[in-house]
């Protein structure tokens, strides 16, 4: 007596499970694992290989093949597994894993199986590379395909394992076979392809397999649709010239899944060097977006695949349609949904049927013909504002949304062409979108003046117009003749309003005939319009903060920009300022120092002569720090712009002699030659006779300390003048004095910036260890530019020479 009962199954799951799934052992290879998937038939074009044996697979070919899992089960066999009587032991061991098509190209796009180098895989048990199986289905009586449908959706598998009660293994679910065994005839075939399919995962034709696997793995696919880029050029005539458009889209080649890479892997073909051309699926099955999921579900039972490509009028790809879209239909949810919708229908038409029995049924008929005609064109209206409105809230390409809804209208109306116009100024607009059939010419591109639509027949007062022959409207011979070079026969036209403003209109031609244009069209276009309205205003709004984004961005840079130099301005100020109490804080202590020595000689100095010499070096430095101090009063007072400058007349002639005198004798001390030129008819400027000595002082000061013993040290007083371009009469503009120090003693030029800067001392250029603050020449430049004067200097060929400027008394004429 059998110790297995079979459970009982719904019919359509008992038709649906494999019971003859592929299985092996946990120490089976990984070449036979592939081998094994690489035999079942799929439509790769590469040669079959004879299948290797190996320890611990159990091959099991069933009669379903062609349907059946292209995934190995791996499972820890028992001794009654390998007696091969499937009918009285249908438990084919403890299920521990299960190894995908998916999981080999996730194992060759990251590389652990290497193409090139070709490792034995013969060396690899499955167990070290299968996922575990997670997510199985137990056997018992109250399953039923929607059980395993929940489970798919809910985990997002491709395979869904089938075991008993003590986890043995029992056969496999896949979509593929679900799908063959389940024919929703009539929920299919209300739905179109277009509203499932989905984007595909696309390569060049020119791509490696180890590319196309590693898309795969990237983006977990099963599938890559191969293509190529086409362009086609289109004419189209406007006014007494042709004008050519180009249009560029790729066209679908053909399709790689992932059961051609494994086949490759079996096949030990080199990815990097293989050309996917070579593996790809040709011809492609194609099937159009306005086609019903019907139609797809025959198209793949009939030719045995589980995908279909999704192409448009020229080629171009659109999509692609799994037979994972088309179980989403069958969806518990959504078949409830439709079957009560379908129920409400049935007791709808019964009940109409009984009351058309019970009166005239030739006039019911019609009026149900007609209320079928109106609830079809209310769902054609409500699905096409439902997409519109989607598109408008995914997208934020204004062009593509304008686009999409013509074409849209054009395919709900039926109409010749639908296109819509953007008034660019006050009396004119451009067409920025448009959908023409094929018989008829474009209009894309072309220029309208506002008056174009304002003849005919309004339907109401906000800018609608509908004309359904423009051989009766009342139009200029000018218009008649625009509207018949567009083939127009008749029109449709409904303002596109923004924050009530007139942005555009969506326009409805009709070319082969007139037509009578239906109050339900006028209030589907001015709903559509609504919602391109609302897309514009959401372009705008987004390119408006990515504008403000840029600028922002662009204020943030320049902000750091200066913030940041402000910083190293900071810095700099910082090392100046510790620079300055450094050296400040240096040349106030060391006359302190002499001086409190100086005193504390005076105390223990013995005699009256050493006193004498104590006294005269705290003399000397005493009056070195009132002098540093001082200096540095004045500096600063000069720096803040405290103390105000007085003006008064100087007359150079004498003023010059008391301001030289003592340096005659200092330069005599020293055996210098202290040589002072200037004219005897100088003339009197406005000035402060302190600041200039001050200056003066401290140039010839300077001379003297670095000028050697019998150098010579030149001072030089001149007037001169700007006089005007030639040709005009002479005349002094700009009338200055200019006062020249020269010694002989130069300066490196690498040097001269600093030597202006406080406390700046040039380095070994005091051989006479004479000493200094490194002020006087700070003090110098500020007293100048106090003046309203300039102070220069150069230095070479042994002499460094200063030249200060100031301008002259304009109320006496200058003598050059």
């Amino acid at each position: 007596m059998p110790f297995y009962h079979p459970p009982f199954y719904s019919s359509a799951l008992e038709q649906a499970i494999d019971r003859y799934p592929l299985t092996a052992g946990p120490d089976t290879s990984l070449v036979v694992a592939i081998a094994l998937m690489s035999q079942l038939q799929n439509s790769c074009p590469l040669p079959k290989t004879p299948l290797p044996s190996d320890r611990g697979v159990l091959q099991e070919l069933g009669p379903s093949e062609k349907m059946r899992a292209r995934c190995v089960l791996v499972v820890h066999n028992h001794q009654m597994a390998a007696a091969g009587n499937l009918s009285e032991n249908p438990s084919r061991g403890l299920l521990i894993g299960i190894l995908t098509p998916a999981d080999l190209v996730r194992l060759i796009a990251s590389g652990k199986i290497d193409t090139q180098k070709k490792v034995a895989l013969r060396k690899i048990p499955i167990s070290e590379v299968m996922s575990p199986a997670s997510v199985s289905l137990t056997e018992s009586d109250d399953q039923d395909v929607f059980a395993a449908l929940s489970l798919f959706r809910q985990h997002g598998i491709r395979y869904l394992p089938i075991v008993n009660q003590f986890r043995h293994l029992v056969g496999v679910l896949t979509r593929e076979r679900i799908r063959q065994v389940l024919q929703p005839s009539n929920i299919l075939k209300l739905r179109r392809v277009a509203e499932l399919m989905t984007t595909p995962i696309t390569a060049p034709h020119t791509a490696s397999l180890l590319t196309i696997a590693q898309l795969m793995s990237q983006h977990q696919v099963s599938c890559v649709v191969i293509t190529k880029n086409k362009e086609l050029t289109m004419e189209k005539p406007k006014n007494d010239h042709t004008s050519i458009f180009h249009y560029s889209f790729q066209q679908p080649l053909g399709i790689i899944t992932e059961y051609d890479i494994v086949q490759a892997q079996f096949l030990e073909l080199d990815f990097e060097k293989t050309a996917v051309q070579k593996v790809m699926v040709t011809p492609l099955l194609l099937i159009k977006p306005a086609d019903s999921l019907w139609t797809a579900h025959k198209q793949m039972q009939q030719e045995q695949v589980q995908r279909l490509v999704v192409c448009g009028g020229r080629g171009e790809l659109l999509g692609i349609i799994t037979q994972t879209s088309l179980l989403r239909v069958l969806d518990p949810t959504e078949m409830y949904r439709v079957v009560k919708q379908l129920q409400h229908s049935v007791y709808q038409l019964q009940a109409e049927k009984v009351e058309l029995l019970q009166s005239r049924n030739t006039k019911l008929e019609q009026q149900v013909r007609e209320r079928t005609a109106k609830l079809h064109e209310q769902v054609q209206r409500d699905r096409l504002l439902t997409q519109i409105a989607l598109r408008i809230h995914q997208s934020l390409n204004l062009e593509e949304i304008l686009h999409a809804s013509v074409d849209e209208v054009r395919q709900v109306l039926q109409a010749d062409r639908v296109a819509i116009l953007h008034l660019e100024s006050s009396n004119s607009g451009i067409v920025v979108a448009e959908s023409v059939a094929e018989d008829w010419s474009s209009i894309l591109g072309e220029i309208f003046p506002d008056t174009m639509w304002q003849e005919g027949e309004s339907v109401q007062d906000q800018q609608i117009y509908a004309v359904p022959q423009i051989d009766q409207a009342t139009l200029s011979a000018e218009k008649y003749a625009r509207f018949q070079k567009a083939q127009i026969k008749a029109y449709l036209i409904v303002p596109i309003l923004q924050d009530s403003n007139l942005w555009g209109m969506m326009c409805v031609h009709q070319c082969s005939k007139s037509r009578q244009w239906q109050s339900s069209e006028v209030d589907l276009l001015l709903q559509l319009a609504t919602q391109v309205a609302i897309a514009i205003q959401q372009a705008q709004l987004y390119q408006q903060v990515q504008n403000l984004n840029t600028d922002l961005e662009r204020q943030v840079q320049e902000r750091t920009a200066e913030l940041q130099q402000k910083v190293h301005e900071l810095q700099h100020l910082n090392i100046i300022k510790d620079e300055f109490l450094s050296t400040v804080s240096h040349e106030l202590r060391t006359p302190l120092a002499n001086m409190k020595m100086a005193i504390h000689m005076l105390k223990v100095s013995p005699t009256q002569e050493r006193r004498q010499v104590y006294l005269e070096i705290l003399e000397k430095e005493c009056t070195r720090e009132t002098d540093l101090i001082n200096a540095l009063l004045d500096l600063q007072r000069l720096e803040a712009a405290a103390c105000p400058i007085d003006l008064e007349p100087v007359n150079l002639q004498v003023w010059l002699p008391n301001i030289i005198e003592p340096f005659y004798t200092r330069a005599q001390n020293r055996h210098q030659h202290l040589v002072v030129e200037f004219p005897a008819n100088l003339p009197t400027i406005n000035s402060n006779r302190a600041s200039l000595g001050r200056i003066l002082a401290e140039l010839l000061n300077n001379a003297c300390k670095y000028t050697a013993n019998e150098g010579e040290i030149a001072l030089r007083v001149k007037s001169k003048g700007i006089k005007k371009r030639p040709g005009k009469p002479a005349s002094v503009l700009k009338p200055e004095i200019e006062f020249t120090v020269r010694n002989e003693s130069e300066i490196p030029k690498e040097e001269l910036p600093r030597i202006f800067e406080k406390f700046y001392r040039v380095p070994n250029a005091d051989p006479w260890k004479q000493g200094g603050t490194g002020l006087g020449l700070a003090l110098a430049q500020k007293l100048v530019e106090q003046l309203e004067g300039k102070i220069e200097v150069e230095s070479g060929n042994g002499n460094t020479t200063f030249t200060v400027t100031f301008p002259a008394n304009p109320d006496r004429p200058l003598v050059n």
